[in-house]
This record gives structure tokens, C-alpha cells and sequence, in this order.
């Protein structure tokens, strides 16, 4: 008999390194396994519209998100809100891909059960602590962090918000 996938959103950035993309190939195993269908554009689903457009699409269709923040950009010094009173000088800053707070906002916006995982240093936006009622995890990038307590207790938790989400059949 064949298990009901439920397709779930991904955002990530579509550059990783090799040490990122062993740990993505990691967490999608760990999903499929759970019937959890990772879908991302120009992974999974390579649609014929503007990005924004085609990530609402796709977001309509999934049932949950996971909001993947790998480090994108590294600011080694520059000035952070210049020319405010609270300008301040930053040094080694991590930041995501843009895509990361577009895709959490629209996941938000949906109220999908949302999963938050952040690469070490990662900051701004939706992986800022307290900027969400949710909890963000900073994950080690390696196959023990994912199958550690840490990370099994939250994800077996947003499986079970996107199960009774289904349950209660409210898209």
C-alpha cells in the first residue's frame, strides 16, 4: 500500500556548500521517513512564473514549512543602520538568504505549522530569537544533531501541529 505523502515547503537557499548539501540530503531522508514530501522551487518544483508568485502557489499546496537558515552572506565589517542614532559598527555577520524571511513570511501568513532551523551565527529576521512564537533551533550540521533529542523532541512536535492540522482539515 502506498504512504500518503504530505508535501511540505522548504525554503533554503538554492547555493550550498558541500558540507550544507550533505546535511540537507540528511534532513530530507529524515523527512521522506516520516511521509513528508520536501518541495522547493527549482528543486522539487521548477514552476513557469515569478518566484513570489510560484512560492504562493506551492505554499497552498503544503501543509507545513521549514525554514532553513544556512549562511548566504558574511559580512566581515561594515555599519549597521548608518547614519541613525543607533548606527553601530558590525563584524562577522552571518546573514540568510533573502528568500528565508519572503517564504517564513508567507508560511506565517498561511499559518502553517512552521519548523526554524538556523546554521550556527545566522541572525536578522525571522531567525532572530523572539521575533516569532517560535522556537529557533541551531542546528550542528552533522547526522548526530538530527538524530539527537534536541532536534527529534521539536520536529516530532511540528509533525504532530501538522497532523492535527490535516485532521481538523483547516487549509
Amino acid at each position: 500500500m502506498a504512504v500518503l505523502m504530505r508535501s511540505i515547503f522548504v525554503s533554503k537557499p538554492s547555493a550550498l556548500s558541500a558540507e550544507r548539501a550533505a546535511f540537507w540530503v540528511c534532513l530530507q531522508k529524515l523527512l521522506k521517513d516520516r511521509g513528508l514530501e520536501p518541495r522547493t522551487l527549482g528543486e522539487s518544483d521548477f514552476p513557469n512564473s515569478a518566484p513570489v508568485n510560484a512560492v504562493a502557489k506551492l505554499m497552498h499546496q503544503c501543509e507545513g514549512a521549514v525554514i532553513l537558515g544556512f549562511v548566504q552572506t558574511h559580512i566581515k565589517f561594515g555599519l549597521f543602520k548608518p547614519e541613525t542614532p543607533i548606527e553601530h559598527v558590525i563584524d562577522n555577520w552571518y546573514l540568510p538568504t533573502p528568500w528565508n524571511q519572503i517564504e517564513a513570511g508567507m508560511a506565517f501568513a498561511l499559518h502553517l505549522p512552521c519548523l526554524i532551523i538556523r546554521e550556527a551565527g545566522v541572525r536578522g529576521g525571522v531567525f532572530e530569537i523572539g521575533s516569532t512564537d517560535k522556537f529557533i533551533h541551531q542546528a550542528v550540521m552533522d547526522q548526530a544533531w538530527l538524530d539527537s533529542p534536541a532536534f527529534l523532541g521539536p520536529l516530532n512536535e511540528w509533525y504532530d501541529d501538522i497532523a492535527h492540522r490535516f485532521i481538523r482539515g483547516s487549509n
